[in-house]
């Protein structure tokens, strides 16, 4: 495996990792109140380590799902109040966003692109 392939799932490993964390923090945050909201973030977060794993395997509906769901969470995150989780979540959800680009663009802009499919 080349370096930049192994880059490459190393971002993801931390991704996945981070992800965790921000979402255990989520879910704590609101466990109180099992209602549809949990149900939902559930669900994406379902969905989004789901896609981690097909990105990791260099499949191009992984990696179609996964710019997806960025978007989707761009969009949520506009329309939710971020401040309540503190500053360890707000520092951890940036490193991710800066992680999800340079995922997105080595599946775009390297050699890696050829390696799905």
């Amino acid at each position: 495996m080349d370096k930049e392939l192994r880059y490459f799932k190393f971002l993801i490993l931390v991704n996945t990792v981070i992800s965790l964390i921000l979402t255990y923090n989520i879910i704590l945050y609101n466990i109180e109140y099992i209602n549809l909201k949990i149900i939902f973030i559930l669900l994406y977060a379902f969905i989004w380590f789901f896609s981690l794993y097909k990105v990791y395997f260099l499949s191009k509906f992984g990696l179609k799902l996964y710019i997806s769901l960025v978007i989707l969470g761009i969009l949520l995150s506009i329309l939710s109040n971020l401040k309540i989780y503190g500053k360890l979540y707000y520092i951890l959800s940036l490193l991710e966003h800066m992680i999800i680009g340079s995922i997105i663009v080595f599946s775009h802009f390297s050699k890696i692109k050829a390696k799905f499919k």
